[in-house]
């Protein structure tokens, strides 16, 4: 059977069982509530039903676990050229509950959407992702292909564990290319390819005062840990969104600068405009504008304070000195840098301002990683992009988010693309999170694309 007759058998049975895995699939992965943050029995629920559907395609399947939760790796085939499709199938906690329209774990069809914690990030990608490699699974051996899948719990709480599940099993997680967890639909219709992603180090800072709570009347005398904990953060970054500990923007790959710039000259900044007034923004930070500000998205670093909390939050009014304040940061890096240096910098700035007592608990810590935009695998995603979306892909070196990409990247030597369901108003991570039904078959079809193209040039291996 030639390619192009081998093409057109696949795409024959993508559209019934993209409606299947739809409708059937997705819903039953987004009823268990597989948020990481949690645990529980529902993260054991949750990989055992992805493990379960993986079989019924005929896949070798092993669970596997390095101290945390359970992680799926799944392997069909016996092809002389190898892809690793990476996923995870924990989602973020709902809240708030309030502020969604319906129950964020039972799938809700309406107006051309499908609703529910989990559609864009990640469950939808793993159901299309099911939904391509059925409609490959008979031609397998036609493809000279070997399928590797794996599918973590992790990802949403920072994949502590997954580095070692991959370092026990390197040779395994090697392969000629890789389809990363995710991509999106942008307002012109293209499919944005983040072809890299930031690494995080994740922190808790604490500040302490009294051994407890004192009432306010004693506040000209007793110290408040949250006026400290005010004045430290606004010595860590500047209004204009400076980062001031010095050497933060030290080490960064300066390759990863050139490409990534040459790359943004191609892209179109109508997505941001949008995005600002979407947002209700005046401007962004710093007045940022056009391509300065998706270089300052895209290929620099960054500091952000996801949560701040001290004292009486609760109704109504309750005076008293509080005896902690706390400060959670997600800190975004680029290719070049080190979370533990980057850490250590901050923390010895801070020490050096005068705040040697913070208390430092780290959730989470990797690298960033990325992929050439001339490697093979990426080549064929954007050819199946322009085949199953009718318009040429967008390219960007990095994500604004992060993902251990890095620990196929740098430490398996995978090249990774990047496939997705989700678009510009997926409202990831955020109540009424929902997908358009015509980006899910898109994405079916996308994905099974990338792997008929890729099988089409030679082995790197």
């Amino acid at each position: 059977m030639n390619s192009e007759s081998l093409k057109n058998k696949i795409l024959e049975n993508i559209e019934p069982l993209s409606r299947k895995y739809l409708h059937e699939v997705l819903a039953s992965l987004i009823e268990i509530p597989t948020v990481s943050a949690w645990g529980g029995v529902d993260i054991v629920r949750g990989a055992n039903l992805v493990a379960s559907l993986l079989k019924e395609l005929g896949f070798n399947v092993e669970v596997k676990s390095e101290g945390g939760y359970p992680a799926v790796l799944a392997e069909m085939g016996e092809g002389s050229k190898s892809v690793l499709i990476y996923n995870h199938y924990d989602v973020q906690p709902p809240d708030p509950l309030e502020l969604w329209d319906s129950d964020p774990f039972k799938l809700r069809v309406e107006g051309g959407k499908v609703y529910g914690r989990g559609v864009a990030d990640n469950k939808g990608n793993i159901a299309a992702r099911l939904a391509a490699l059925e409609a490959l699974s008979p031609y397998i051996e036609d493809l000279d292909i070997k399928v590797k899948v794996v599918v973590e719990g992790e990802e949403e709480i920072g994949s502590p564990t997954l580095e070692r599940i991959v370092a026990g099993n390197l040779e395994w997680f090697r392969a000629d290319g890789g389809i990363w967890e995710t991509a999106y639909v942008r307002r012109d219709g293209r499919l944005s390819i983040s072809l890299g992603f930031k690494g995080m180090v994740y922190v808790e800072l604490t500040l302490r005062g009294a051994s407890r709570d004192v009432h306010s009347g004693y506040s000209p005398i007793v110290p408040n840990p949250a006026w400290r904990m005010a004045r430290m953060l606004t010595i860590i970054k500047d209004e204009s969104g400076r980062v001031l500990v010095p050497g933060f923007y030290n080490d960064i790959d300066e390759e990863f600068l050139k490409i990534g710039e040459s790359l943004l000259e191609l892209v179109d900044v109508e997505d941001l405009e949008a995005l600002k007034e979407e947002l209700g923004l005046k401007s962004f930070v710093g007045d940022l504008k056009g391509h300065e500000a998706l270089k300052a998205l895209h290929l620099n670093p960054s500091i952000n304070i996801s949560g701040l909390y001290s004292g009486y939050t609760g109704k109504g009014s309750k005076t008293i000195v509080p005896s902690t304040a706390s400060a959670k940061l997600d800190i975004r890096l680029v290719p070049g840098q080190d979370p533990n240096k980057i850490l250590e910098k901050l923390l010895e700035h801070l020490k050096t301002c005068g705040f040697k007592d913070v208390e430092v608990h780290i959730e989470s810590m990797y690298r960033a990683g990325y992929t050439k935009s001339d490697a093979e695998i990426v080549k064929a995603s954007v050819e199946a992009a322009k085949e199953a979306y009718n318009i040429e892909p967008q390219l960007l070196p990095m994500a604004a988010g992060s993902g251990p990409i890095y620990i196929f990247t740098n430490m398996a030597k995978t090249p990774m693309t990047g496939a997705g369901v989700g678009y510009y108003a997926s409202k990831v991570h955020a109540p009424n999170e929902n997908i358009r039904i015509e980006d899910f078959h898109k994405g079916v079809k996308h994905v099974a694309l990338t792997l008929v193209n890729f099988t089409l040039t030679r082995p790197t291996r």
